[in-house]
């Protein structure tokens, strides 16, 4: 869980700066792949907190770049 945790954060690092885009999505999909076989199930409320903060994360970037884009 840790080792996930550690991953999605350096996502949304290159996601925030600007260095990973469309790949962020398929990127945290990956590292949750990865997860899934090893998780137990005390983990899953873990998990749950970490993948609704980080789609919250990305939303407001989203969000932010689409008012960026538009005001251009």
């Amino acid at each position: 869980m840790e080792a996930y945790e550690h991953k999605t954060r350096d996502i949304i690092e290159l996601f925030l700066s600007h260095r990973i885009s469309p790949q962020c999505t398929a990127a945290l999909d990956a590292a949750l792949a990865a997860l899934i076989p090893t998780l137990r199930g005390e983990q899953i409320p873990r998990l749950h907190a970490v993948l609704v903060a980080n789609n919250e994360t990305v939303m407001q970037e989203m969000k932010r770049r689409q008012k960026s884009d538009a005001q251009i």
